[in-house]
């Protein structure tokens, strides 16, 4: 099995790419560093994909967490993303749209590999614009109840999904989300507790049956 690596950041990717080289035969792994955001992460990896083949696709990266029980360091497996800003605005009222343009009402969209890394399992959403206001914290904890916020996650699943190549996202607390404050923050802590999970991380994949 071919694994897929992919990060938003280079800070991200080098901490990935320190601790597997290690470990595991160049064989078993590609990364990627598709760049912040959804549109970067999109066109990067659907182009990744087209040349290198993957059997499987690991995204990881840091997040901000909603939930008070997943404090920073905290590393989650994410069951389902929603694109938390692609939709209308109807006099106040978010209308979320269907992503994939067709008949279905499932707006959601499902990892079905989130369960095999023995970590907590969390909802999702993908923003275009980090979260650091009152008001817009509110209103993303109304229409989804999320646990966590990515940039990127969404765009992840939805590139593997209509690829239909196997997937999973796995993201490490780097701040709670709350209005902007970067002292609370603590990215370091966040990426030396994922580069932990890593090595685990990898075995599962390379060992499950997908």
């Amino acid at each position: 099995m071919k694994i897929l690596i992919t990060a938003a950041t280079k800070i991200e990717s080098d901490i990935i790419s320190n601790i597997s080289k290690n470990i595991y035969s160049t064989d078993d792994y590609e990364f990627i560093c598709t760049g912040i955001g959804m549109v970067n992460t999109t066109y990067n990896l659907t182009k990744k994909i087209y040349f290198a083949q993957p059997d499987f696709i690991l995204n990881v990266g840091i997040c901000g967490s909603f939930n008070n029980s997943l404090s920073v360091g905290s590393v989650v497996s994410v069951k389902s993303e929603n694109f938390a800003d692609f939709g209308i605005d109807d006099n106040g009222k978010f209308i979320q749209l269907n992503i994939f343009n067709d008949e279905t009402e499932k707006k959601e969209l499902i990892c079905k590999n989130a369960g095999i890394f023995n970590l907590p399992i969390v909802k999702a959403v993908t923003v275009n614009t980090a979260s650091g206001s009152e008001e817009n914290i509110n209103k993303l904890k109304n229409n989804f109840s999320p646990d966590i916020e990515t940039m990127e996650g969404a765009a992840v699943f939805y590139v593997c999904l209509l690829n239909k190549i196997p997937f999973a996202e796995i993201r490490a607390v780097s701040n709670m989300v709350e209005p902007r404050n970067k002292s609370n923050w603590n990215i370091e802590t966040a990426l030396k507790n994922l580069n932990l999970e890593l090595p685990n991380i990898i075995t599962k994949v390379l060992n499950c049956k997908i």
